[in-house]
């Protein structure tokens, strides 16, 4: 059953990194939250456990999804080649900065994350009015921004850099493409943090690096890097508000089951 639930995981939260550039982070990480609770994962690590392997599925989906966006001209690699060194270290200080935080602290951080993304998915607020003209400072504080929150809380920061790319000047389909291209670094970053912040702790379970839960991380990222093309196809072609509508309170329903927890 655990091993079934990884391949339906994967391939739902790869569509979903090819549709809304999010990298799948949203609804990974509470699924996460039941199963590995269900496996009997020490409630003190439980989060960070969670945080790690979302991070490191999330490097297999950013791959695939931007390798699909790539091959529509989605991507801009230029405003990339700015703002990726300061998302490696923001992202690498997100993850040590949740080391830090007590795990059922972080949960309730994480549940009241996904609850405020799920009412911004919902109402999609729009993002601020462009402006391309801003200096070279702007694209590399953002960065650190971005991969510190992402860092945090375990996501490929979708959330926050779409709107972000949008303000600088991007279509919105080039926002979301190049949002999933900062997906890569926050992934690997985040994910080598957490390795080392939690390696050798006496509470991990087997077949685990770190705070990387190795079955459930290869499995669903696998299937997340086969489906997340499918996702990105999908992007190009349909109107996506009542499939963003419905996801949103979907995510909004397990966020809340989960802060009550």
């Amino acid at each position: 059953m655990e091993i079934l639930l990884y391949f339906l995981l994967g391939t739902f939260s790869g569509v979903l990194a090819g549709l809304f550039g999010i990298g799948g982070g949203i609804i990974i990480i509470p699924t996460f939250f039941y199963i590995f609770a269900f496996l009997g994962f020490p409630e003190e690590i439980l989060s960070h456990m969670v945080l790690g392997s979302s991070l490191g599925v999330i490097a297999f989906s950013s791959i695939s999804s931007t390798f699909s966006h790539n091959t529509k001209g989605a991507v801009n690699w230029k405003l990339i080649r700015i703002v990726a060194p300061s998302i490696v270290i923001g992202s690498s200080l997100g993850g040590i900065t949740a080391g830090y935080i007590e795990s059922s602290t972080l949960q309730g951080l994480v549940s009241l994350f996904l609850v405020v993304a799920s009412i911004q998915l919902i109402f999609e607020f729009p993002p601020p009015s462009q402006n391309p003209k801003t200096n070279l400072a702007g694209p590399v504080i953002a960065g650190a921004g971005i991969g510190w929150l992402s860092g945090v809380f375990g996501i490929g920061g979708g959330i926050f850099s779409v709107p972000y790319f949008y303000h600088r000047g991007l279509k919105m389909m080039n926002a979301i493409g190049t949002s999933a291209a900062c997906g890569i670094p926050i992934a690997l970053a985040g994910s080598i943090s957490y390795i080392v912040i939690g390696y050798g702790n006496i509470n991990l379970p087997d077949n685990s690096i770190g705070y990387i839960y190795l079955p459930a991380t290869i499995i669903v990222g696998l299937m997340s890097s086969l489906t997340a093309k499918y996702g990105v196809n999908i992007a190009h072609r349909m109107k996506q508000k009542k499939l963003r509508i419905g996801f949103a309170f979907l995510v909004m329903i397990m966020a809340l089951n989960l802060l009550m927890r």
